[in-house]
């Protein structure tokens, strides 16, 4: 193993501080918006959202715990019964919280390609969004089950204790195999399939956006106005999934590397090789921003919340009026908007418009 020196060592504690900070902060206001909000409370749509900001929140602080020993003690770990458990856990719930994060945003795929491109249907109810977010957990706790197996402690007398990964103790060969083929699971579950799959739905719906013509007689204004909203969800959902994608993509490449290239892998430095991990692992700080960034509607109750932890204390709420009160996706607009259709049109049903209120 290369020898990391001290000044290196600090550098990279303080990157995982920094997005321990940004992905708590960020992921918090999100969660905080949709818990206390009784209108986005109400969106099934939000509630996905908040499974995301859950996943990246758990995907960091495991990271974290997984990482910072290695540099600050050279993979010293807990010994006894407590560090046999730790050394089960964090691994696990690391993978874990990767894969419920990026197929969250495939259900959200699948929310919006049924809210926009499939007319005659219903995007996600209350209840298929919870059904979704417990299937996630579920099945994403049961495919990497073997994580629980797999790590084991090693301690030696006079010594601190070492978390290592082995499939099989007594047959290299076995270990190797077994490692060739998780490694592959991992990369198409939590990575390329997902990935594919929202690349198809992203398409089609931003196809059906810019080409898709609203009947004659709805108001064309309303009608603009409605497709400019949407083509702005999309857009932000898009861009994070993209940043998903390019975070990945680095430490993935050099994972499949270690497995079928050893002699490759070796011959990057260990300092960018853990930057690829801390990259990858950035994204879960960088997701609630994009969404900050993107909506203007979050920014200002974002800005609000900060204002007022500022001036009244955390634990004292302005009383809000029902025309401000928050929307994460500007609900209130869109009903706005469909009522002027309403009023605009004499024959047409409003449900032929895909229009819905998840936004």
């Amino acid at each position: 193993m290369e020898k990391i020196s001290d000044v290196t060592k600090i550098c990279i504690i303080g990157a995982y501080v920094i997005i321990l900070l940004f992905s708590f902060v960020g992921n918090s206001i999100i969660i905080h918006l949709v818990r206390t909000r009784k209108n986005i409370r109400k969106n099934p749509f939000n509630w996905l959202l908040v499974n995301t900001a859950v996943a990246d929140l758990l995907d960091v602080i495991t990271a974290s715990a997984f990482s910072v020993p290695f540099f600050l003690c050279e993979n010293c770990w807990i010994s006894g019964m407590v560090g046999t458990i730790i050394c089960k856990l964090i691994p696990y719930f690391l993978v874990v919280s990767i894969c419920v994060s990026i197929w969250t945003l495939t259900v959200i795929a699948a929310d919006r390609y049924l809210a926009i491109v499939c007319i005659r249907r219903r995007p996600l109810s209350s209840r298929s969004a919870v059904w979704s977010i417990i299937a996630v957990w579920l099945l994403a706790g049961l495919i990497f089950s073997g994580e629980l197996y797999k790590f084991k402690i090693e301690e030696v007398e006079g010594e601190t204790a070492v978390c290592y990964p082995e499939w099989h103790e007594e047959s290299e060969e076995i270990s190797i195999i077994f490692n060739k083929a998780e490694m592959i699971v991992k990369v198409v579950i939590t990575y390329a399939v997902p990935l594919v799959i929202m690349a198809v739905l992203y398409s089609l719906i931003s196809y059906f956006l810019w080409k898709h013509k609203p009947p004659g007689t709805v108001n064309q204004e309303a009608y603009a106005k409605q497709t400019r909203k949407r083509r702005a969800v999309i857009k932000m959902l898009m861009t994070a999934v993209t940043v998903f994608a390019l975070c990945w993509l680095p430490v993935h490449v050099s994972h499949i590397m270690s497995e079928f290239h050893t002699d490759a892998y070796f011959t990057i430095p260990a300092i960018l090789r853990w930057l690829f991990f801390w990259l990858a692992h950035a994204n879960a700080a960088i997701h609630p921003w994009l969404f900050l960034a993107f909506s203007k509607n979050l920014r200002v109750e974002a800005k609000g919340i900060f204002t007022n932890i500022r001036k009244r204390g955390p634990f004292k709420q302005p009383k809000l009026s029902p025309s401000s009160q928050p929307s994460l996706f500007t609900n209130l607009e869109l009903a706005s908007s469909r009522r002027e259709i309403a009023r605009s049109q004499s024959s047409v049903n409003i449900s032929t418009l895909s229009f819905d209120t998840k936004f």
